[in-house]
Parts: structure tokens; C-alpha cells; sequence
């Protein structure tokens, strides 16, 4: 009766190993606290879509929770604060992609039982920002790109996939804020105090 017992046993031990959970895949928030807004010296903020998203693979970022190009309009709605009298801004996408690109993996017995990282899911920005102020004649002209990687395991779940995704994209956001917030910078009379 003992000998009867112990397969079952063992296999309700195996199936209750697999059931592990991730957290539920947080979206990228744009708030004042993380991305704080610049008041810029303009009358008005254009945003221009110019990307096609993809959804062919390796493209994955119509998987995402918040769409990559809604992602930026959003950033730059929130940080690119129109303050002037005159003058137009313009936001254009020019990329705004998240792929899912596989990587090698090892063959042999002592990786059966590891779990590998099987992917790397990146996300690309690529954005031009154009500043017209007709008094005093000033212009300019920005051409940013950021990217940010994470890799996920061979046993990642949809959940994780989720969350890799939501980390590119929060991690690309972050260096293209930073690259933007260097280069408005050095342009004169754009930022107002």
C-alpha cells in the first residue's frame, strides 16, 4: 500500500513546483515624480506619429500594455510644457519599437536542468524635436534615439514577458528623458526659468 502511494506523492510534489507566480506586469506610469516638466519657449506643442508599428516578429510592442508611440506622446505631453508667447515645438516619432530577438542557447546535459536566458526584449526610440520661435529668429533641431534590453528565461511566463516589456520600455524612456533634458540644455532661450 506504502509502495502504491509514493508515485502519486511524487508527482503532486513535481506539479506543485511549477506553480510559482509572478506579479502582475506593473504599466509605466509618467508622473511629475519620476519626469518632472519643462517649461519650454513655445506657444504651442505639436506631436507627430510618424511610426508605423509593426506586428510581424520579432516586433512585440503591440503586446504591450501602453503602446511604445503612446508611451513617448504621452512623456512629451506631460514634459515638453508649452510656456512662451510664441513659438511652436514639434515631437516627432520616428521609432518607437519593442522586439523580441532570441539568444543562443547552450546545448548539453548541464544545461537541462538550468534555465537559460532564452530572449532579450528591447526597446528603440528614435524622435526628432523641432523648436520655431519667430522672435528673434531662433531654431532647433534634436535627433534622439535610446534604447534599453532585458533578457528573460527560457521558463518566463506571459506575466514576465509583460514585465520585461513594461522594464525596456520604463528603461528607454528614462535614458531618452535624460538625453533630452542634456540637449534642451544647451539651446539658448528655450528652457524658461
Amino acid at each position: 500500500m506504502r509502495y502504491l502511494a509514493l508515485p502519486f506523492v511524487l508527482a503532486s510534489l513535481m506539479l506543485s513546483a511549477c506553480g510559482t507566480t509572478s506579479a502582475p506586469p506593473v504599466p509605466v506610469t509618467i508622473s511629475a515624480d519620476s519626469f518632472a516638466p519643462l517649461a519650454l519657449n513655445a506657444r504651442k506643442l505639436e506631436i507627430i506619429d510618424n511610426w508605423q508599428m509593426r506586428v510581424e516578429p520579432p516586433y512585440i510592442g503591440h503586446r504591450a500594455q501602453t503602446l511604445p508611440s503612446n508611451l513617448l506622446a504621452k512623456w512629451a505631453s506631460q514634459v515638453l510644457q508649452p510656456a512662451g508667447g510664441s513659438g511652436e515645438l514639434f515631437f516627432e516619432i520616428s521609432r518607437a519599437s519593442v522586439t523580441r530577438i532570441a539568444m543562443p542557447l547552450e546545448a548539453g546535459i548541464k544545461t537541462l536542468l538550468t534555465d537559460q536566458q532564452e530572449s532579450k526584449i528591447k526597446a528603440e526610440f528614435d524622435i526628432k524635436i523641432m523648436w520655431l520661435q519667430p522672435v528673434g529668429g531662433s531654431q532647433a533641431l534634436l535627433q534622439l534615439q535610446a534604447d534599453h534590453s532585458v533578457t528573460i528565461p527560457e521558463s518566463a511566463s506571459t506575466v514576465d514577458l509583460q514585465n520585461a516589456m513594461q522594464a525596456a520600455l520604463l528603461g528607454g524612456l528614462t535614458s531618452l528623458d535624460q538625453q533630452a533634458r542634456e540637449e534642451l540644455a544647451q539651446i539658448n532661450n528655450i528652457i524658461l526659468p
